[in-house]
């Protein structure tokens, strides 16, 4: 069966089919065959795309009953950045209210999905965050689902590009840039920075002229300008410089066809950087004209083929709801043992130094468990108590009982009473927040745990934040609630829909007591 990549760009869609690492097809359907500006139509242009591929895929004969899609960066949110290294519980907290900042819309409207990779030198967790929004991947999904075929994978065409890269057998090692251009072909040109394989930045460049927006009104097309890309690259590494300072790109990567490549070699070396063109007629072994959308379907389809170093999958997370922070965390743990080499001589001399050391310990173990053997055999024997028990054995059966004895002294004497604090609480909402649940939590030794769950709504999510912070601050005032409780934070705030309304959902932890963290 044939593994399937499919690359929706601005201007056509592009169909490889593939068995391992060999490309069997490919497929190229430009969107100009479809009329009709969007999806509210009379004839919906869903099912006209839907049309196109299954007539596509039947003229070439192609079967395939999963596919990975490769997106173009207009219908997707990639974003880049940095967060201090945080205890695991809180790293989602952080990730969702640092994406906050690149959502221009609803945070409900948006499926996210992330990785997170530690820099061990600086402490800081790097965050490659990658969003959609929910109405467009529907109509990814209602494609594919008409064609009968499972979506698999979700992705952003940069990291398909990468997939390429890595098949070529580049080593990704160190900082390098990547570039792929395509000028005739109306495609969007990728420019991308990783460091180790995990994508740093990454920026969509459309230089086209002639061409309008909405699908299927095909236009004149104008090539790219060369000047205007190198003013594109040169704004590009701007902003990458001041965004990732002391992270130099060492070397240039770029996927072009040979007279697109020598003049992107001039404009990079201007600019000070070594470049190397990637052959892809190599690579997928067939003397296809190259194309961007080309090199992105293929590498959708070397999903299951070429090992991956992003993990993200937006087709995963749908199922999953659209909520930001949410998603499962991917941490790269394999990033901290790339540099690690191993000396098996080492491992073998340190074996051999261990056991050495064991035997000794055993060696000069032998006169002492003689003796004790010794003083075992003479102790008088005491009904229901084993005579062969050691001087611990006879500390944990005493141990035992003191901590009954504990335990029911605790009863009569630790009772925690709350009700002078809970008569606190009500003098401490302020308006627009009601409390859902409430538990009290016994942990032994006098600890506890109070948790308050509630909502806000006060018609603006800002000012429902600020009233939740300001009943916590409230309680940390009070001195009656103070008394019982030291130690009170937000465990969780987040917005959630009730009955068609957004409202501010809390949970708020109130201890007697203090965790390390």
């Amino acid at each position: 069966m044939n593994a399937l990549g499919v690359y929706f760009g601005p201007k056509s869609v592009d169909i490889v089919a593939a068995k391992g690492k060999k490309l069997n097809n490919f497929i190229r359907i430009p969107l100009s065959d479809v009329q009709g500006s969007d999806l509210e139509d009379k004839v919906p242009l869903e099912i006209k795309i839907v049309a196109l591929i299954n007539e596509a895929l039947r003229m070439n004969k192609v079967e395939a009953k999963e596919a990975v899609l490769s997106l173009s960066g207009k219908d997707l949110i990639v974003r880049t950045f940095e967060i201090p290294n945080l205890p695991k519980d809180e790293i989602a907290g952080a990730i969702s209210f640092e994406a906050k900042k690149y959502i221009p819309f609803k945070v409900e409207e948006l499926i996210s999905d992330y990785q997170v990779t530690l820099e061990k030198s600086s402490h800081v967790n790097t965050v490659l965050f990658v969003g959609i929004k929910k109405e467009i991947l529907d109509k990814y999904f209602s494609i594919f689902n008409q064609l009968n075929i499972k979506i698999s994978r979700i992705e952003y065409s940069g990291f398909s590009i990468a997939r390429v890269l890595k098949l070529s057998g580049v080593k990704d090692k160190g900082v390098m840039g990547l570039l792929c251009v395509d000028s005739g072909d109306g495609d969007e040109i990728n420019f991308a920075v990783t460091e180790n394989g995990f994508p740093l930045f990454n920026r969509d460049i459309n230089l086209s002229l002639g061409l309008a927006d909405d699908l299927g009104q095909g236009q004149a097309q104008v090539p790219v300008s060369l000047e205007k890309l190198n003013a594109e690259i040169r704004v590009s590494l701007d902003y990458y410089k001041r965004k990732f300072p002391g992270k130099n790109i060492q070397n240039f990567f770029v996927f072009a066809n040979r007279d697109q490549y020598h003049e992107v070699e001039a404009s990079l070396k201007e600019l000070g950087f070594a470049s190397r063109v990637i052959d892809s007629s190599k690579l997928i072994g067939k003397p296809i004209a190259y194309s961007s959308g080309l090199i992105k379907g293929y590498g959708a389809s070397l999903c299951n083929t070429v090992a991956d170093d992003v993990k993200i999958n937006l087709a995963e997370r749908k199922a999953q709801g659209p909520q930001v922070g949410t998603p499962g965390m991917r941490i790269d743990t394999a990033s901290l043992f790339k540099s690690v080499k191993i000396d098996y001589r080492m491992v073998i001399l340190g074996g051999l130094i261990c056991a050495a050391a064991f035997g000794y310990g055993i060696y000069q173990a032998i006169p002492l468990q003689n003796e004790l053997n010794n003083v075992i055999s003479s102790r008088i024997k005491v009904e229901n108590i084993d005579n062969n028990l050691s001087s611990q054995g006879f500390n944990d059966i005493s141990e035992k009982y003191r901590i009954r004895l504990s335990k029911l002294d605790d009863l009569i004497k630790k009772q925690l009473y709350v009700t002078e604090a809970l008569d606190s609480i009500p003098r401490s909402i302020p308006s627009g927040i009601w409390l859902t649940k409430l538990v009290l939590d016994k942990k032994g030794d006098g600890k506890a745990e109070l948790i308050l769950e509630g909502l806000c709504y006060l018609k603006n999510s800002d000012k429902e934040f600020e009233a939740v912070n300001k009943f916590l601050t409230n309680l940390r005032l009070d001195l009656v609630f103070a008394k019982y409780f030291t130690d009170l934070s937000i465990a969780s705030i987040n917005q959630v829909q009730v009955d068609k309304v957004y409202v501010t959902s809390f949970s708020l932890s109130c201890r007697n007591f203090k965790e390390g963290r």
